[in-house]
């Protein structure tokens, strides 16, 4: 599951829901695809409540390089676009979309503690171009961002091994975003799980 947002109350019930599925073609190059549902109702108590369904797409190459002293160095590129499924009453508001490119490498180091335990901290670059109109709604699609924007990212990405064959990986991130062309910066908090089979 690569986004999870649920919010329901008296002002806006939003929900999104981002599933996502990769392959890895050998040690050094992978590809995943990840799809996002957005669904979001105002309530303001009459019958002209905004309401949307936002279909997210995006694509992620990856390719991992192994060094000695079990470094290695990961390079991703992802690209995302947005699709409008339904806009009710969004007269005089900004009509939601998303395309974006995000280039992000990072250098990791390979910390065995056990035969099933591997822990992964790593540090990164990114850099990226996008032109977003945010939804009116509390949840925000992922890769969101207008203008260029650039910055370090964080990672301690934890592997658990049970058994040759499968494996899950915590990877809580920092992302520090610097906007360019808005002048201003944003920083995200993510924690995503990885099932590798």
């Amino acid at each position: 599951m690569e986004s999870l947002y649920l919010q329901g109350g008296i002002f806006e019930d939003a929900q999104l829901i981002g599933p996502a599925v990769g392959y890895r073609f050998n040690s050094n190059y992978d590809i995943s695809l990840h799809t996002e549902f957005l669904f979001s109702e105002w309530k303001a108590g009459n019958s002209n409540n905004p309401q949307l369904s936002i279909l997210n797409l995006g694509v992620t190459a990856g390719q991992t390089n192994r060094w000695d002293n079990n470094l290695l160095l990961r390079t991703e590129l992802s690209a995302y676009q947005s699709v409008n499924l339904k806009l009710k009453n969004y007269q005089g508001l900004t009509t939601p979309s998303l395309t974006s490119v995000l280039g992000v490498s990072s250098i990791y180091k390979k910390l065995s503690i056990s035969e099933a335990i591997t822990f992964m901290p790593n540090v990164g670059v990114l850099a990226g171009m996008g032109d977003y109109q945010p939804p009116f709604s509390s949840g925000n699609l992922r890769q969101g961002f207008d203008g260029f924007v650039a910055g370090p990212q964080l990672r301690l990405d934890t592997k658990f091994s049970i058994g040759d064959s499968f494996s899950i990986t915590a990877k809580p991130q920092y992302r520090l975003r610097y906007n360019f062309t808005h002048e201003q910066s944003t920083g995200t908090l993510t924690f995503n799980v990885l099932f590798n089979f």
